[in-house]
């Protein structure tokens, strides 16, 4: 029966990502795959498919990161987001723009953005270090604290310097794909893919995390060490995939709940494995319907993934 979930999500999740690109405002099809001559071609080759190579990957990464939180805070709201990261992220680009005069999407607004990031891990990972950081509410409570004070500081910078601003900053407070090409989906692949088999890796410690920090010694799991790991990791990962596209919300949350209800997997690592194809697709879906909907204007996905997952969450939860 196992067997036979795991070929249905996989095959589902590959045909939707396979037939994803032929979908948008220019319509394409099949004959032009091999047509180099043809504007088509290029749309399709040069535009469409790495954006959808791209956006599979962000969302097979949040919904791992959003599963990994659950289970490594022992709560079912905890989501990619809940510890500051992201909005470090977004006032770094708004920082790099209003102060530094970079334009968004710019190496040196996303590397600035990329160093709030990391101080607010480093935070983190400090706090770990001391007795009240070994307590997991604790570091829950100051991810949240963190991100209060951090979204408060950004939206005074938006709302004292908007005037000033061209507001491409302002695509990262809902999540914005950017149109990339395969050399931007390598470098995402190159960050991406080994923090995901590192996260399968360590799932068994996440198994022993689960059960209480005194049953995960008894298993050989030291939590303490585990932790760090595991917050490190799964922080840079985020923060990584944040530079990219913004806070793109609802993903990491919603599609782990939703293999736990139609699943049911009785493993970290079987939660994780199926939450990465279905995550992907899941953006992979909302990214086609924020293309679509009203082309040429393209919608901000992270408000698709919460329109589009919401009421699906919601109707699962009711039958269930």
């Amino acid at each position: 029966m196992r067997f036979r979930v795991w070929a249905a999500i996989l095959c589902t999740s590959f045909a939707v990502i396979l037939i994803a690109p032929f979908f948008g405002a220019e319509p394409t099809s099949v004959r032009h795959l091999f047509d180099s001559q043809s504007i088509e071609f290029r749309i399709l080759w040069e535009l469409r498919v790495p954006r959808v190579a791209f956006v599979a990957l962000c969302g097979g990464g949040l919904a791992i990161l959003g599963a990994t939180y659950q289970v490594l805070f022992r709560n079912p709201l905890a989501e990619p987001y809940v510890l500051g990261t992201s909005t470090a992220v977004t006032l770094g680009v708004v920082f790099a723009e209003v102060f530094l005069k970079f334009s968004s999407y710019t190496v040196e607004a996303l590397g600035t953005g990329f160093l709030f990031a990391l101080s607010v891990t480093s935070l983190l990972m400090a706090l770990t270090f001391t007795r009240v950081g070994k307590e997991v509410e604790r570091i829950i409570l100051f991810g949240m604290g963190m991100n209060f004070v951090l979204s408060s500081v950004l939206f005074l910078l938006l709302s004292f310097y908007y005037q000033h601003m061209g507001g491409g900053s302002l695509r990262w407070l809902f999540g914005h794909i950017p149109w990339v090409g395969f050399r931007d989906v390598g470098w995402l692949a190159i960050v991406s893919v080994p923090c995901m088999i590192l996260l399968f890796i360590l799932s068994r410690h996440l198994d022993a995390l689960s059960l209480g920090d005194s049953v995960a010694r008894t298993l050989g799991v030291s939590p303490f060490r585990s932790r760090f790991i595991l917050l490190a990791l799964t922080c840079v990962f985020l923060s990584f995939i944040v530079c990219l596209t913004g806070a793109i919300g609802f993903v990491g949350l919603v599609v782990p709940h939703i293999v736990r209800l139609c699943v049911a997997p009785s493993s970290t690592r079987t939660l994780l494995g199926i939450s990465l194809p279905l995550g992907a697709v899941f953006l992979v879906i909302s990214d086609l319907v924020s293309r679509v909907i009203l082309p040429p204007f393209e919608f901000p996905i992270g408000i698709i993934t919460t329109i589009v997952g919401g009421p699906l969450f919601l109707i699962l939860l009711w039958k269930r």
